[in-house]
């Protein structure tokens, strides 16, 4: 319930936006949800299931008329959500971010909004010979180390399920794909390394993973 409520709060990511009360002839102002970069005394993280929305600058938007058909799943190599955070917050000299950001406890940080284009697969090609993969894709990182030593603990993978289920909700998913297949030249990335993609077979969807040598 408390995924559920956190996700229905981030479909409206129109600052001020309006929806309807039960209460007929009202109407409610929604906050914006997106909050600043917490200095680092003043940092928490949100907790199994719960998500904050710390915008990144490194975004931009889709081409028009868009499909959103994919999923990019990838390691952070960055030892914890706050770091990965603040990572995305940097303007030089690598601008990178994702869409959503998941701990190993399971917290969430949303990073840019799914509408618009996060710059998570850099030069990239799926398994139709699509390039930039950034502009029809969304982008999950797990904090990880992507040595293929650290694991994904459960509650982080159930998080990572939890997205995935929302997004297809949300847009027509096709195919979930890690970093390193699409990463173009094949072996520019490795994450996120010793996944267990079993873990998301249930979905019935396409998954592309190792290296991409076609």
């Amino acid at each position: 319930m408390v995924f559920a409520l956190a996700l229905s709060i981030v479909a409206y990511s129109a600052p001020n936006a309006e929806r309807p009360t039960p209460n007929a002839g009202i109407r409610q102002s929604v906050p914006d949800p997106k909050m600043p970069m917490p200095a680092e005394k003043d940092w928490k993280d949100p907790g199994y299931l719960n998500i904050v929305w710390i915008q990144s600058p490194n975004c931009d938007k889709r081409k028009k008329d868009t499909v959103i058909d994919t999923i990019v799943v990838h390691s952070t190599a960055i030892a914890s959500l706050e770091k990965t955070t603040e990572v995305f917050q940097r303007t030089n000299p690598n601008p990178v971010s994702s869409h959503f950001t998941i701990g190993k406890d399971g917290s969430i940080v949303q990073n840019v909004s799914t509408f618009d284009r996060a710059w998570h697969a850099g030069v990239s090609k799926d398994a139709t010979g699509r390039t930039s993969v950034n502009q029809y894709s969304i982008g999950i990182e797990l904090v990880n180390m992507d040595d293929g030593k650290d694991g994904y603990p459960e509650p982080q993978l159930q998080a990572l399920c939890g997205i995935i289920a929302e997004m297809r909700r949300r847009f027509p998913i096709k195919q979930l794909v890690s970093h390193e297949f699409i990463a173009i030249p094949p072996g520019r990335k490795m994450d996120p390394a010793a996944f267990p993609w079993k873990r998301l077979a249930y979905f019935g969807l396409p998954m592309y993973y190792g290296q991409n040598k076609n």
